[in-house]
């Protein structure tokens, strides 16, 4: 005789198991870069923002290290291939350092304890913000 292996209900699990995976992968993995809404695609340059929310902005097009004076001591960002990440930091944990590159519009890193953040923004957002990007003050 033969008997079948899955039922009704083991089809629909696997089914929606598969479903929800997918939909997963896309929305954490999948590259939106097409998308050119302002919080993902194309950006231009990088912000970085002290602590006193002064901000310096450097080109991405351009591969260069930059040494930021901290609270703590020196970082050195990276900027390479359109993109941009902590090298080094006086952190002692290294998160900064291990998030790793930064590649889209509006990706944000920061070094809490020496008090700087990094982040990537396109020349049209520049253009139309009223807003400091951390504390919203104007």
């Amino acid at each position: 005789m033969y008997k079948n292996i899955f039922n009704i209900t083991d089809i629909i699990i696997i089914l929606l198991a598969t479903f929800f995976s997918i939909w997963l992968y896309n929305l954490f993995w999948f590259d939106h870069s097409w998308n050119n809404n302002r919080s993902s695609g194309k950006a231009d340059f990088l912000m970085v923002q002290f602590a006193n929310n002064s901000a310096q902005h450097y080109p991405l097009h351009k591969d260069i290290k930059i040494n930021i004076k901290g609270s703590m001591g020196e970082s050195i960002i990276e900027i390479k291939q359109n993109r941009a990440r902590f090298i080094h930091s006086p952190c002692r944990n290294q998160f900064c350092v291990l998030h790793g590159w930064l590649k889209h519009n509006n990706d944000i890193t920061a070094c809490l304890p020496n008090r700087i953040s990094i982040s990537l923004h396109s020349k049209n957002q520049l253009q139309h913000s009223q807003f400091d990007a951390l504390s919203g003050s104007q």
